[in-house]
C-alpha cells in the first residue's frame, strides 16, 4: 500500500481493533513494514505525521493509537516477526519487549547445532524482520559476499545464505552492509574475526539505527548514502535521519543561511551528474524573472571576467580588425584589476579598464587605426550589399510609395558619388 490514503487506512484499522477485542498482530505488522505510523489523515480530515512510533503509540486518538507500549506488546505476543520489527522501531533489544517470565519470543541458535550455519540461516528467516545487532550476528559470522564460501572457515555466500533462511539476497545483503559499516567504525568485530557458531557481546540496541535503519526498502538507496557518507567523512546515522524527514530538512534549509549554503553547494556537486536535476533546476530558474536576471547578468559577469583574465595572461586584445598586442604597463595593470575573488562591481571596473587601455593602445598606432577604419568600412559596404541583394524585385513597383522611390533614389545617387570616388582614387594610384 505505502501512500497515504493506505496509511490511513491501516492506522483506522487498528484503532477499530482496539476499540473491539484488540489488535491483529498482523494488521501491527502492516503498519510497521509500511510505517503507516509515520504520515496519515484523521478521520476528520486532520493531517498527522510522528518522527518516533513511541509517540505514535501512545498520542491520543484519532492523532495516534492511545495505548501504552506494553498494550501493544500484549496484543502482538507470540509473534516474534511483529515483536522483532516494533523493537526496531523503537530501537530496542526484541527481548526487551518481552515481559519477565514470559516464554522467549526470540530464543538464541542452539549451542552445539549439527550444522550452525543452517541453524543461524534458519533463525535468520524466521525473525528476518526483527533487526537488530542480534540478526546482523546471524549474517555476519557466516555469510562471505560474492563466494560460495570454503571448506576452510564453513561461511556461504549472500545468496546461499538467503536461500537457506527462504528470504531475499537483498534482505541478507542489507544487514551484512549495517555490519560492515558498524565493523569499520570499530562497534564490532570485523568478519574475519567471526565464524559460524561464535557468540559475542552484542553492542547496545539503540545503536543499531546508527548503521541500519527500518524505513530503508532498497539497498541502492541505502547505499548510495553509504558511500557519500564515507566519501565526505560524515556519519551514515546523522544522513540516514536528514533523508528521512525532509520536511525537517526544508525548515532548517529555509531557517538557517548556513544549512542553506551547504544545501546549494550539495545541489551544485550533483548537477554534473544528473541530467534530470538539471532540467528541474532550469525550469523553476525559468518561470523565476529575478532568477532569470540574475542569472542573464551573472553569465555577463563570468564572461566579462574570462575575458579580463585571457587579455592579462596572452597579453593581447581582440578588436574588430583582429588582435593588438598592448605594452607591457597595460597588461600589468589589467592583472591587477582582477584578483582571484572578485565581485560584480570589480569586474565591471577591470572591464571597462581593459576597453580604455585598447582605446589607448589603437590611437597610439596609427597603422592600428587604419586597420579599424578599414574593418569598419567593409563591413558596412559587404552588409549594405547583401541587404540589397536580399531584395526580391518582383512587384517592387506595386510596393513602393512616393517616400521610398525618393529614399532608393538618394541611395543610388550616394552609391554613384562613391563608386565615381573610389575609381578616380584607383586611376591617380595607378598613375
Amino acid at each position: 500500500m505505502n501512500t497515504a490514503d493506505g496509511n490511513t487506512v491501516l492506522v483506522n484499522a487498528v484503532s477499530s481493533a482496539l476499540d473491539e477485542s484488540g489488535a491483529d498482530p498482523a494488521l501491527i505488522l502492516r503498519v510497521l513494514e509500511e510505517e503507516a505510523w509515520r504520515s496519515f489523515t484523521t478521520p476528520d480530515g486532520e493531517e498527522v505525521s510522528h518522527d518516533r512510533f513511541d509517540s505514535f503509540v501512545t498520542a491520543a486518538r484519532p492523532e495516534g493509537l492511545g495505548v501504552g507500549i506494553p498494550d501493544l506488546v500484549r496484543f502482538a505476543a507470540g509473534d516474534p516477526e511483529t515483536l522483532g520489527l516494533m523493537a526496531a522501531a523503537l530501537g530496542v533489544h526484541p527481548a526487551d519487549l518481552v515481559p519477565a517470565g514470559s516464554e522467549p519470543a526470540f530464543p538464541q541458535p542452539a549451542a552445539a547445532a549439527a550444522d550452525p550455519v543452517d541453524e543461524d540461516a534458519r533463525h535468520f528467516g524466521r525473525y528476518m524482520r526483527a533487526g537488530g545487532w542480534l540478526f546482523g550476528l546471524l549474517v555476519a559470522r557466516n555469510v562471505r559476499p560474492g563466494s560460495e564460501g570454503s571448506e576452510r572457515d564453513a561461511k556461504v555466500s549472500i545468496a546461499d545464505f538467503a536461500l537457506r533462511a527462504g528470504c531475499s539476497k537483498d534482505r541478507v545483503s542489507r544487514y551484512y552492509h549495517a555490519w560492515e559499516r558498524a565493523a569499520d567504525a570499530g562497534v564490532v568485530p570485523a568478519f574475519g574475526d567471526l565464524t559460524p557458531g561464535i557468540d559475542i557481546e552484542l553492542p547496545e540496541p539503540e545503536l543499531w539505527s546508527e548503521y541500519f535503519t527500518s524505513y530503508e526498502r532498497g539497498s541502492e538507496r541505502r547505499e548510495n548514502i553509504a558511500e557519500q557518507a564515507t566519501a565526505d567523512g560524515t556519519s551514515y546515522g546523522d544522513a540516514v535521519r536528514a533523508a528521512e524527514h525532509p520536511s525537517a530538512l526544508r525548515t532548517a534549509i529555509l531557517a538557517d543561511f548556513k544549512t542553506a549554503e551547504a544545501a546549494r553547494q550539495a545541489l551544485v556537486d550533483r548537477l554534473d551528474k544528473d541530467e534530470a536535476l538539471q532540467v528541474l533546476l532550469a525550469r523553476d530558474i525559468a518561470a523565476m524573472p529575478e532568477m532569470r536576471k540574475a542569472v542573464a547578468e551573472e553569465a555577463k559577469r563570468t564572461d566579462q571576467a574570462e575575458y579580463v583574465r585571457k587579455v592579462a595572461e596572452s597579453g593581447k586584445a581582440r578588436i574588430p580588425s583582429g588582435e593588438i598586442a598592448l605594452p607591457a604597463a597595460a597588461v600589468q595593470h589589467i592583472a591587477e584589476q582582477l584578483p582571484a575573488e572578485v565581485s560584480s562591481e570589480d569586474v565591471a571596473v577591470a572591464y571597462e579598464t581593459v576597453q580604455a587601455l585598447i582605446a589607448e593602445a589603437v590611437e597610439a598606432d596609427p597603422e592600428v587605426q587604419l586597420q579599424e577604419r578599414r574593418h569598419k568600412f567593409r563591413k558596412a559596404i559587404v552588409s549594405s550589399a547583401k541587404q540589397i541583394e536580399s531584395i526580391d524585385q518582383d512587384g517592387v513597383a506595386d510596393l513602393a510609395d512616393d517616400e521610398l522611390r525618393e529614399t532608393i533614389i538618394a541611395l543610388q545617387e550616394r552609391i554613384n558619388a562613391l563608386a565615381s570616388q573610389l575609381a578616380h582614387t584607383g586611376r591617380l594610384q595607378a598613375a
